[in-house]
């Protein structure tokens, strides 16, 4: 099978330490350009990586020879970014948001679907090796009817220049930036399950305008819950990253992975030894991340983490902002069609 002509969009950390070096190994991947709107990094990070082109602008990199691009840009720019390669019959991957509201993300998806070409949104924790663990227990109903799911992502204060560059580019925090995160988290272990309603509570501990700490709750249709929790600035000894489901007959935890489970009236625990670090499990992530696209674009795989997904994330997540505005709970209609 030919090899899949690809180009990055955006040269900061996260093409430089992760998307790059993975890409650069996919032996399915021809990795031919790297575009960045400061061409001095473009040409440096190009030469780096063994990259033949270096680019500035969109146009271009769509005047290449490409099948897919992978876009790492700063979220402002993913929509225009995504909606120039999506029209020029590119695939795309976006790393997370793909977008800054739902109806940018609704235009994107659409775009796609117009073009007949690929488009997934990057959410590594998906292909976490203990989150496709803790998804096949709850969809073998090994765990009975999960009703409740606990999850968090606890980080040390972000920086006030990160907080001053969030103000400028959309107006939210960690909320949108890590809240994004474990609200996919939990709409993809509850597949299938209509959000019914949302409440959040968020606090301003560094910044005027930009929230450090969230707090949030949702109800699904069929009466189980989940809540969440991102911080900047709890106070805390290390970062936390964690998510609970509790079902009927069991339950099973990420991070570290175990599952509880009751048999025959007696506890069942079963902790399997995890030989990566951290680092090394994150790293994984993308790397399953990027084989999975590659794939999509290939026609081996279905593509998961769509942009039809990333809408109705952003939906949930806009209602969540509403809650917190209006500091009461916000039921989610019908039309907004918002399942997991």
């Amino acid at each position: 099978m030919k090899k899949i002509v690809l180009a990055v969009v955006g040269a900061g950390n996260i093409a430089q330490s992760v998307h790059l070096p993975i890409l650069r190994r996919l032996p399915n991947v021809e990795l031919i350009a790297v575009c960045d709107r400061n061409y001095s990094k473009a040409r440096a990070v190009a030469e780096r990586f063994g990259i033949p082109h270096a680019v500035r602008s969109t146009e271009e990199l769509l005047s290449l020879p490409l099948d897919a691009v992978d876009i790492c840009t700063s979220t402002d720019t993913h929509a225009d970014i995504a909606g120039a390669c999506i029209e020029a019959g590119m695939n795309v991957l976006v790393e997370r948001p793909l977008a800054r509201t739902s109806d940018e993300a609704a235009l994107l998806a659409e775009k796609a679907r117009a073009r007949g070409v690929k488009l997934m949104v990057g959410m590594n924790h998906r292909f976490r090796s203990d989150v496709v663990l803790m998804k096949n227990y709850i969809e073998q109903e090994q765990l009975g009817r999960v009703y409740y799911a606990k999850a968090g992502w606890l980080k040390p204060h972000s920086g006030d220049a990160r907080l001053r560059l969030l103000a400028e580019q959309h107006g939210r925090g960690v909320l949108f930036e890590l809240g994004l995160v474990m609200l996919d988290l939990v709409l993809y272990l509850f597949r299938a399950t209509p959000v019914r309603s949302v409440s959040a509570s968020l606090f301003y501990n560094t910044h005027p305008t930009i929230e450090d700490v969230a707090i949030a709750s949702i109800n699904f249709a069929d009466g189980s819950v989940a809540s969440i929790e991102t911080s900047w600035s709890l106070v805390r000894p290390d970062d936390l990253f964690y998510c609970n489901v509790y079902g009927k007959h069991g339950s099973a935890f990420i991070n570290p992975f175990k599952v509880v489970r009751q048999l025959d009236g007696s506890m069942s625990v079963h902790s399997p030894v995890q030989h990566a670090s951290k680092v090394e499990a994150y790293a994984r992530s993308y790397e399953a991340e990027l084989k999975h696209f590659v794939a999509g674009v290939q026609g081996l795989v279905p593509i998961v983490s769509t942009a039809e997904e990333a809408v109705e994330r952003m939906l949930v997540l806009e209602a969540l902002y509403q809650s917190a505005l209006q500091q009461s709970e916000v039921h989610l209609t019908s039309s907004d069609c918002v399942t997991a």
